[in-house]
């Protein structure tokens, strides 16, 4: 019931000079005011209706329909799909974004510690990017000269590495035993592998046997390159030495 038809019911009241004397009618009114008029149908029987026709009448019934409701709900509905399409956009915009930084990190290339060192220890002082590549002997570390110029494609793979970035290939690394009952077990350490931490440039590789405890634990981490490198493959073939995996 809205305000005119309660005015009315009342003027009626007024008309038949009846007493209104019941408050619980006036406040039952009052509660109804306003309160919309139950349809004469049920959505559910519209859309059952609209699905018995053919599908040139359904699109013609869905025309009308949206004729009827005028420009008013057609801007709305164009304001939604406007305002949900640029949301969507940005959404798969940044979802290209994120793909394409996996991309560039998965396709970057890898490559060991020791060629990582020498780029960036070329790149500090201005080193040129033939130069690092065609005087790599003189990098303190020689299995960078032996990788770029005994592997087949290494000498591309260190240009993209330069040109484009990259990241650490996971070497392995072994703590290697030589097992002496007798005097004490040694260990093949690498001796200078502090070197560069605490002066800050590349040091050769020195591998030797010993029982000294006074190296730090770096020294006791070797890869299967270095060792075979230096001369001492051998040891992955001896019964009286022990290698253990470890980890940085």
């Amino acid at each position: 019931m809205n305000i005119q038809g309660l005015i009315e019911r009342y003027e009626k009241f007024k008309a038949s000079k009846k007493k209104m004397t019941s408050v619980d009618l006036v406040l039952k009114d009052l509660r109804n005011l306003d309160e919309p008029e139950p349809l004469p149908f049920k959505l559910k029987d519209v859309v059952r209706r609209i699905r018995g026709f053919d599908p040139s009448t359904q699109t013609r019934w869905l025309n009308d329909i949206l004729k009827e409701l005028g420009d008013d709900y057609g801007s709305m509905k164009y304001r939604e799909g406007y305002e949900q399409g640029k949301f969507e956009g940005a959404w798969v915009g940044n979802q290209l974004k994120d793909a394409d930084k996996i991309r560039q990190e998965l396709n970057k290339v890898r490559v060991q510690q020791c060629v990582a060192d020498w780029i960036e220890y070329c790149k500090a002082r201005k080193i040129t990017l033939a130069h690092a590549l065609y005087h790599s002997e003189e990098a303190k570390n020689k299995s960078v000269y032996r990788w770029l110029f005994e592997e087949s494609g290494s000498q591309e793979k260190f240009a993209r590495a330069w040109l484009d970035s990259y990241t650490i290939e996971e070497e392995k690394k072994y703590k290697i035993t030589l097992l002496n009952r007798n005097d004490g077990d040694l260990y093949l350490v690498n001796q200078n592998a502090d070197l560069a931490n605490k002066y800050g440039h590349f040091s050769p590789v020195v591998l030797l046997f010993t029982k000294g405890t006074n190296f730090s634990e770096k020294c006791y981490k070797l890869t299967k390159k270095e060792v075979v490198s230096h001369d001492f493959g051998w040891v992955f073939d001896c019964p009286g030495i022990k290698i253990e995996e470890v980890t940085d």
